[in-house]
């Protein structure tokens, strides 16, 4: 009998003892290839000794103080290491503790801003069906997720609105920079409010709920373009997707498009410790430092000593092993492996995604994810965890599975990760 409440309870779950690279080996001495990084959280891989001395130096000097009154070498750090390697002028880190925190925070950093600006009426935050965001109620609230939003309904906020994701068939847009996909937004900004909305809320690439879509050419500019026009502010979700994982620092790079503010976690630290961050713009920030100069927010472990780091050493070693470059190259053997696996499975409807965040489609079950959750139960049977995912463009049909291993990845371990992908595919046909 444990004491744990686990997140489901009615299961035995094998007890992990260490990790090396892009496996993991339990108690039992049973292996198995990461294929989604944990949930894509592990992009440096595992077992990095130097990360834990880093965060055992800090924890030696000083564990926690709270960022009240105290900053620290580490936050400072961390904060200059993120201001070199992010573009768009994003520099201006503000730490917290995962990805629906930064999520909580971006949220009212928008808020704060008009505040600070004088245009108090703004308050909606729009944001995509088939989206996900976080499970605290403000970033539940953001997701267009259905499946995970349902249960909580009547906590939701109705200050968050949605409009329909990039359609896959779209063409593209026009001439005039529009199709039905960025007409949709609009649609919700007329709905909103054009003056009461604070902030347009994106993900570049699809995550669990959409997982690997990629926007379609002239999409994300035209977002870009809405968010001005209405005078929102435009917030990339980056927790998936940034530091690495789509083969650029950020996915938004891939559009060629600057957000107002970017949320982070997961890849920021490597999964070494709990950690994420919101990444303004200069014209964010010195609202709020020439206006009350506070921002009204703040959590107890944000700016956490040791996980600020952890957070450190570990975009130290990003940029020195050039993990960036190589998620790109990894990432078009897996796809292209992917793509072939794909074309002998029933299975398999599409492969799509970037860099190391690929994606496969499944065709469409009866029980929205239930298809999903039977392949990635196959391929744990096989040694290999990938990412099970549901939803799609109407928010509730759609099965699909991320496939996203360590960005050390080498290619030894994709013939590998492909094999076990396959029988487990053969398996679900």
């Amino acid at each position: 009998m444990t004491d744990v409440f686990y997140r489901a309870p009615a299961l035995r779950y094998p007890t992990i003892a260490r990790g090396e690279g892009v496996f993991l080996w339990d108690t039992d001495g049973r292996q198995y290839l990461d294929g989604a990084s944990g949930a894509l959280v592990a992009n440096l891989g595992h077992g990095r000794r130097e990360i834990a001395q880093a965060m055992a130096e800090q924890a030696e000097r000083i564990a926690f103080a709270h960022t009240m009154r105290f900053t620290s070498a580490a936050q400072e750090e961390l904060a200059q290491r993120i201001a070199a390697l992010l573009p768009f002028g994003l520099r201006h880190t503000y730490p917290v503790s995962g990805g629906s925190e930064a999520i909580e925070t971006a949220i009212k950093l928008a808020r704060q801003y008009f505040l600070e600006v004088g245009e108090p009426q703004r308050f909606r935050v729009l944001a995509r069906w088939a989206s996900y965001h976080g499970n605290s109620l403000g970033a539940l609230s953001a997701s267009g997720h259905i499946m995970r939003r349902r249960p909580y309904a009547p906590l939701l906020s109705p200050a968050f609105a949605h409009f329909s994701p990039p359609d896959p068939g779209c063409p593209g847009v026009a001439e005039d920079g529009e199709c039905d996909c960025t007409r949709a937004l609009r649609a919700a900004v007329e709905r909103a409010g054009p003056a009461s909305v604070a902030a347009i809320l994106i993900e570049p690439v699809g995550g669990s709920a959409n997982s690997g879509l990629v926007p379609h050419a002239g999409y994300m500019e035209a977002v870009r373009r809405i968010a001005t026009e209405c005078g929102a502010l435009l917030i990339a979700d980056e927790v998936m997707t940034g530091f690495g994982r789509t083969g650029r620092v950020l996915g938004m790079e891939h559009f060629g498009v600057a957000p107002d503010l970017v949320t982070a976690a997961k890849g920021l630290s490597g999964g070494y410790a709990p950690l994420g961050a919101v990444i303004a713009n200069d014209r964010v920030y010195e609202a709020v430092r020439a206006g009350s100069g506070r921002f009204a927010h703040g959590f107890t472990y944000g700016g956490h000593p040791v996980a600020c780091a952890a957070g450190a050493k570990a975009l130290e070693i990003l940029a020195r092993e050039r993990l960036v470059v190589r998620a790109a190259e990894m990432g078009a053997l897996l796809r292209a492996g992917l793509e072939e696996l794909g074309a002998r499975q029933e299975s398999v409807v599409e492969v799509r995604g970037l860099g190391l965040m690929q994606a496969l489609v499944l065709p469409t079950d009866a029980r929205p994810g239930a298809r999903a959750a039977r392949l990635s139960d196959f391929a744990f049977d096989e040694g290999l965890i990938v990412y099970a995912g549901s939803g799609g463009p109407d928010g509730v049909l759609g099965d699909h599975v991320l496939v996203a291993p360590p960005l050390i990845v080498a290619p030894a371990e994709i013939d590998a990760l492909l094999e076990r992908l396959e029988r487990s595919l053969t398996r679900l046909d």
